[in-house]
């Protein structure tokens, strides 16, 4: 309880715009107490969702991963808010999280074919998406403006445009039809490109970096594969629902398995030098510098 308490305390002191640091460091219990609360009020939100709202469906899985994305958000803004910094975020995987949601919720919002078939589908999918385009919004904002001077531009350097307009082109030509009309079913498919290639910014920025990787990526890091891995579970059991009724083929459904497994090996790097940061006892993961990997 003492933990909750400290949580409190934390994020009473951020409201008020108070300094949350000792001896010129971060409030490490009061930054876990939050953390323990964040914990606490996603796994209780999630299981009266699961209880109250959703029939207990396979498909609330994708539900679920929505809600671990979200909560990976929520305790990296408050780390960012704690530290006063945002060194080794990228500016640029952020911007792509947020365009990725805003554009699947174009879909997800007006059309029910790639949404959870249980009640947990019809608006609290939705809100998780929609809360993680405020806080990744938030931490954009934080890098450009709050905590300009801790943002390593430098090292953000990865092109967007270049990886943006293959993601369009190919929805254009490979998408499914569950949504039934094809200006939202391209729609949906750009936002799953678009989300396999989201994390290659801050893959970029970190082997530039090199070295120690603050936690607040780790976390990041972290939660992206758990993400991650929900929604390969999901789609693993339910890719062949985007079968083409008539031919049986199946290209679309090939190619989310594809993305799926994509966004995987993307962070398994990452989850595995986080793991390693972790048993070590540091605050953070411990990178290959840029020199030592082939990009």
């Amino acid at each position: 309880m003492s933990a909750i308490a400290d949580g409190i305390d934390f994020i009473m002191d951020l409201m008020r715009g108070k300094s949350n640091s000792k001896c010129g460091g971060m409030d490490h219990a009061g930054f876990k107490g939050v953390s323990v609360l964040c914990y606490f009020t996603f796994t209780f939100m999630w299981l009266a969702v699961w209880h109250k709202v959703s029939q207990k469906d396979f498909s609330a899985l994708i539900t679920a991963a929505a809600v671990v994305q979200c909560l990976g958000f929520v305790i990296l803004s408050m780390r960012v808010r704690a530290m006063k910094t945002v060194g080794g975020l990228s500016s640029k995987t952020l911007s792509m999280v947020v365009l990725t949601l805003c554009v699947r919720l174009c879909s997800t919002t007006l059309k029910r074919g790639y949404i959870p078939v249980d009640r947990s589908g019809h608006y609290f999918y939705q809100g998780m998406d929609m809360l993680t385009v405020v806080f990744a919004s938030h931490l954009i904002y934080c890098c450009h403006k709050t905590y300009v001077h801790s943002y390593q531009e430098e090292y953000d350097t990865l092109p967007l445009f270049p990886l943006l307009i293959p993601c369009v082109v190919l929805a254009c030509f490979v998408h499914g039809h569950l949504n039934r009309n094809l200006f939202f079913d391209t729609v949906w498919f750009t936002s799953l490109n678009l989300e396999t290639v989201s994390m290659l910014p801050q893959l970029w920025m970190l082997s530039k970096i090199g070295g120690k990787v603050s936690g607040m990526s780790s976390q990041f890091v972290a939660s992206q594969v758990v993400k991650c891995v929900l929604s390969f579970t999901f789609w693993a059991w339910a890719y062949n629902e985007v079968a083409d009724k008539q031919t049986g083929a199946n290209t679309a459904g090939q190619l989310i398995i594809t993305a799926n497994i994509a966004q995987l090996v993307l962070s398994a790097d990452f989850m595995f030098y986080y793991a390693k940061g972790f048993l070590e006892g540091t605050d953070g993961a411990i990178l290959p510098k840029s020199t030592d990997i082939e990009m």
